[in-house]
C-alpha cells in the first residue's frame, strides 16, 4: 500500500512539479514556524529555580527624595549600596545576598597563556546556597570571608580547566585584578533560563566565570558593569561608594513561608 501511495505521490509530481513544490515548502514553513514559536514558549515559561522560585524575592525599595514623588508607584529595581549593605547585616530573610556584574583581568600562571577578560560576579555568602548552583568541587565561601574581604573565588568548571587543564582547581591561586585569590570552589556548567538574578547583564546571558565577595570588590575596585541610576546633587566622584544617591545593586533573599515573606 504504502508503495502505491508513493507511486501517485511521485507521478502527480511530474505532472505538477512547482505547484508541488510550493505545497512542500508551505507545509515546511508552518511545521518551522509552529516548532520556533514552541521553543521561543518554552523558554519564556522557564522557571530558572524549579522547587525553589516561590521562596525566592527581589527586594524593592525606594531611596530616592520627596521631589517628584507620585504615590503608588513602582520603586526602582534595584537598591544603593547604603541600603543593600544594611540589609545584610540585618539578615531579616532566611537567606539573602547583594550582587552586582562586572569583570576581572585574569593573569595565567601558565607564561603561554596571554592575560584576558571574563565575565564576573560580585556578591555575597549565601548566593550559591539561595539559588542551589552546582559545584563539580569545593563550594561557596562564608559570611566571614564577606566581612574580612577575603580573597576567595568561585570559578567555573571550563575557566578550571582553561587555567589548570584537568587538575582539580579547589585550593589553586588565581591572579585577579592584579591580587591573589585563593579558589574554594568550582561550579559545575549552570545556566539559569532566564539570567534571572541580573536581567541587566544580559536576559539571556550565561552564568559567570568568577564569583568574588563583593566587599572585596569594593576594596580593589573591580570593574563593574550594568546600569547605575543616580539623582541628586553628587557630592562623590565614586558613584559605587556608600555615600552615592545611585541604585546599581541588585538585593535577593530566600524567605521559607509566606508569614516571613508579609513580616
Amino acid at each position: 500500500m504504502l508503495g502505491y501511495e508513493l507511486d501517485l505521490a511521485f507521478r502527480s509530481f511530474r505532472r505538477n512539479k512547482v505547484l508541488t513544490l510550493l505545497m512542500v515548502l508551505a507545509i515546511a514553513l508552518g511545521i518551522g514556524a509552529a516548532m520556533t514559536t514552541l521553543t521561543v514558549y518554552t523558554i519564556l515559561a522557564a522557571d530558572p529555580l524549579p522547587g525553589r522560585s516561590q521562596n525566592i524575592y527581589i527586594v524593592h525599595l525606594d531611596p530616592q527624595e520627596l521631589l517628584d514623588y507620585v504615590p503608588g508607584e513602582e520603586p526602582q529595581d534595584q537598591l544603593t549600596r547604603f541600603d543593600a549593605e544594611a540589609l545584610l547585616r540585618d539578615k531579616r530573610a532566611d537567606r539573602q545576598a547583594l550582587m552586582t556584574g562586572g569583570f576581572v583581568a585574569i593573569e595565567p600562571e601558565q607564561r603561554a597563556q596571554q592575560p584576558f577578560r571574563t565575565e564576573a560576579r560580585f556578591t555575597s555568602a549565601d548566593f550559591f546556597a539561595m539559588f542551589a548552583t552546582p559545584f563539580a568541587s569545593g563550594g561557596g565561601w562564608s559570611a566571614a570571608d564577606d566581612e574580612s574581604r577575603a580573597r576567595v573565588a568561585v570559578i567555573s568548571q571550563s575557566l578550571g580547566r582553561r587555567l589548570f587543564g584537568g587538575a582539580d582547581a579547589v585550593g589553586r591561586t588565581v591572579r585577579m585584578g592584579g591580587a591573589d585569590f585563593r579558589v574554594v570552589g568550582v561550579m559545575a556548567p549552570w545556566r539559569p533560563v532566564p539570567h534571572f538574578y541580573d536581567l541587566y547583564f544580559g536576559k539571556y546571558a550565561e552564568a559567570e566565570n568568577v564569583f568574588v565577595p563583593f566587599s572585596t570588590s569594593r576594596e580593589l575596585k573591580l570593574e563593574r558593569m550594568g546600569t547605575l541610576n543616580c539623582w541628586g546633587t553628587q557630592r562623590t566622584k565614586d558613584l559605587t561608594s556608600l555615600e552615592a544617591s545611585c541604585v546599581w545593586i541588585q538585593y535577593w533573599v530566600e524567605l521559607g513561608s509566606a508569614a516571613k515573606a508579609a513580616a
